[in-house]
């Protein structure tokens, strides 16, 4: 642009571009010169992008942008920056486009620091919404970043600088000519190694800009002296940091899906924006619900009602929060000190070291209170209790009282039993208070039991067949999480250190003939005392006739360490051919039993 800035009649100190008047300059970018300017014709305000002379070298190089310009001029979308005209003379070729207030993304996400995390899904959908656009006319961004998106002074979101877009197939004279094609920070591995592109390409660099929006900080970055061949390496090479790590905040959905955003083979991510847009649309609405709904939000340790926690638990919850603090301070620092130089490699260890040590002796300090806190209580499954089915109903203890009143003569002072019948000695022969209590009771059992109906575990008869996902079998005539027993799934995370590892696992029994289930009893998917944020368990069953999978039980944050039924199961699937258990987990869980109901 140096030869527009000393000619003043061309955009220079005066500004006149044919019928547009130069009032200001917006900025500059690899393809040119922004300006706002005044239409004389029309007296509106326009954007002017006035492109380098050095890209304008060559017929073949004009003859593409006026190409684009034309595709370009198709994109009628609210979130994208309307292109009005394609200006040309002699000496300069220039976009007019439609003028937007406002500021770029990053500068609004710097404005605007507490924004809500729905706020910014808001955003993301609105990006996905004018990259469909471009997308359905075979055209690619390749230069999406957060300079590129525009928030207006209303709250729109408009996409610009199409100037990198091309066809998914065709020549792509850009390329030949040498000039960069896309920025480095947000460009997927297939722009770096000069491969085929298509939308998926657009995909990653969006994956780029939402973990910016979220976490704070870009995926790939250099040290001072790697520069952008170090990033682009990263690119290439290196898995991206797990969001929900980086920030806690991030909902596990979204981590996944800004995940799968970022894979190195484009053929691993999602297939298109308007399926990255359905899931984003599902995300949002679980966190609505979750808002509407929190009772899983904030997971308390599970008291016997009435009792204040002991020391022992105390204890236990002071031991895990300092465990999770020291998590928090050495996990960022120790990897920033080894990069830093050298001659502090030394000392990074040491601080490694350090925090292994501690924590290492949190675990023995949070295990021996859990211990305490397990004798100090009875388990609520080890009190002595009387089944279920042997109890009688206060109806029956009633007409039995009724039954035997010629027979029963009660004590002077004694008062009304409040928990179980007990029948006083009978007048023609007074025994021992002890053991009219031996007699009456087998006679309470004999009248309630034929009134319960007998219990029948689907798996105690039908054939069947159990499977996991962490690679472990379940023998023949082996009790399993669906047989009365239980499964610990990946034990190997209470060894896992530092960093944060979340595993996902499923647990399923398929019937060889289809079953009609009364109800389901979860009775244990718990990590015990430790932590399960971003966790979740879904207990599914597929309909043997449409084939299609019903979810009857979903929980997120929160284990199961209390038992819950799900009743009526036959009414929500009549005829059941398998059921499955799947949870993430980033902690060792205790799976069963699951008790299955016919």
């Amino acid at each position: 642009m140096d030869d527009l800035n000393r000619q003043p009649n061309k955009i220079g100190d005066v500004t006149k571009l044919g019928p547009y008047t130069i009032t200001s300059r917006l900025g500059q970018g690899g393809m040119g010169i922004v300006y706002e300017a005044m239409d004389d014709n029309l007296g509106r305000k326009v954007a002017i992008k006035v492109l380098h002379p050095h890209l304008l070298r060559h017929e073949n190089l004009k003859a593409r942008f006026r190409r684009e310009a034309r595709r370009h001029a198709k994109l009628m979308h609210p979130n994208i920056v309307t292109l009005l005209s394609l200006y040309e003379d002699e000496e300069h070729m220039a976009l007019v486009m439609e003028m937007v207030e406002g500021i770029d993304l990053k500068a609004y996400l710097k404005k605007n620091p507490q924004l809500s995390l729905e706020i910014k899904l808001n955003i993301a959908l609105d990006i996905l919404s004018g990259l469909e656009a471009p997308h359905q006319f075979g055209m690619v961004h390749r230069d999406l970043k957060p300079a590129n998106v525009l928030v207006s002074n209303q709250g729109e979101v408009k996409l610009l600088d199409f100037g990198l877009a091309k066809p998914e197939e065709g020549e792509d004279d850009l390329t030949q000519s040498g000039a960069t094609v896309g920025s480095f920070r947000y460009m997927s591995p297939e722009q770096i190694l000069n491969q085929a592109i298509d939308s998926r390409t657009d995909l990653y660099a969006f994956g780029i800009l939402l973990y910016f929006m979220l976490v704070g900080k870009l995926p790939f970055d250099a040290t001072s002296n790697g520069g952008e061949f170090e990033i682009m390496e990263k690119q290439v090479r290196e898995p991206a940091p797990t969001p929900c790590v980086e920030n806690p905040d991030i909902p596990t959905e979204i981590s996944d899906l800004i995940l799968s955003l970022l894979e190195k083979n484009k053929n691993n991510r999602p297939r298109d924006a308007a399926t990255v847009r359905s899931i984003i649309k599902n995300i949002r609405t679980n966190i609505r619900e979750r808002r509407k709904h929190p009772k899983h939000e904030n997971k308390q340790p599970v008291r016997t009602p009435g009792r204040a926690p002991s020391n022992a638990e105390v204890a236990q919850q002071w031991i895990h929060l300092a465990k999770r603090k020291l998590k928090t301070i050495f996990e960022p620092i120790s990897p920033k000190l080894s990069k830093q130089n050298k001659h502090l490699a030394a000392l990074a260890l040491f601080f490694i070291m350090l925090g292994s040590a501690v924590i290492t002796l949190m675990n023995k300090a949070e295990e021996t209170a859990l211990q305490t806190q397990a004798a100090s209580i009875v388990p609520p499954h080890k009190a002595p209790s009387i089944k279920l089915e042997e109890q009688p109903t206060q109806h029956e203890v009633q007409s039995m009282a009724k039954s035997e009143a010629p027979i029963i003569t009660p004590e002077p002072a004694t008062t009304a039993p409040k928990k179980e019948v007990k029948p006083t000695p009978v007048k023609e022969a007074p025994k021992p208070a002890s053991k009219p209590a031996v007699v009456s009771k087998p006679t309470l059992v004999a009248v309630a039991k034929p009134k319960q109906p007998p219990i029948i575990y689907a798996p105690d008869q039908t054939a069947h067949q159990v499977k996991r996902n962490d690679g472990s079998l379940v023998a023949n005539n082996e009790k399993d999480e669906f047989s009365g027993a239980s499964h610990i799934f990946f034990p190997e995370l209470a060894n896992k250190g530092f960093f944060t590892s979340f595993k996902k696992g499923e647990s399923t029994i398929s019937f060889e003939t289809p079953v009609t289930l009364s109800k389901i009893i979860i009775q244990r998917a718990s990590v015990g005392q430790l932590d399960f944020k971003h966790g979740y368990i879904y207990l599914e069953a597929r309909d043997a006739d449409s084939g299609e999978w019903v979810r009857l039980f979903e929980r997120e944050d929160d284990d199961v360490d209390v038992a819950v039924t799900i009743s009526n199961v036959s009414r929500k699937v009549k005829h059941i051919s398998t059921i499955r258990l799947l949870f993430k987990t980033v902690e060792p869980i205790t799976i069963g039993p699951i008790d299955l109901l016919l």
